[in-house]
């Protein structure tokens, strides 16, 4: 079995927030520590919902546009986490990995948008049914 999305979306959050922390100054220090914490407790639980799931793709971040900010990281990360819930939500088989799936995608977009709030003009693309900013 492929791994999924979600699953390895998380995986490379657990990786990308370690790298957060690493450039992290005292004053987001405890929100990286936080959601790096929550990610790796959401990543551990999508593996026991998938346990036959394959091991994540290496090579984390390596695109040439990976951000060097810490909280444009962190904005990446998120970004991606909600990207990737949302599409496992619609491949959902059960109602418990929908149910999963929903409650990582609420956790991820609420934390996006708490990490643009520190950076005004931060990158933002609207989820499938919502209009672009204007």
């Amino acid at each position: 079995m492929t791994t999924p999305r979600g699953l390895g979306a998380e995986d490379a959050a657990v990786f990308g927030y370690g790298v957060v922390l690493a450039g992290a100054d005292s004053g987001i220090r405890t929100a990286v520590r936080r959601e790096l914490a929550a990610h790796r407790a959401r990543r551990d639980a999508a593996e026991a919902l998938w346990p036959e799931a394959g091991p994540a793709p290496v090579g984390y971040l390596t695109a040439p546009d990976t951000p060097t900010s810490p909280v444009l990281l962190a904005i990446r990360l998120e970004s991606d986490c909600c990207e990737a819930w949302r599409t496992e939500m619609g491949d959902a088989e059960t109602p418990e990995i929908r149910q999963f799936c929903l409650d990582a995608l609420t956790a991820a977009a609420l934390q996006l948008a708490r990490w643009r709030t520190l950076v005004p003009g931060a990158p933002f693309e609207a989820l499938p049914g919502f209009p672009p900013p204007s």
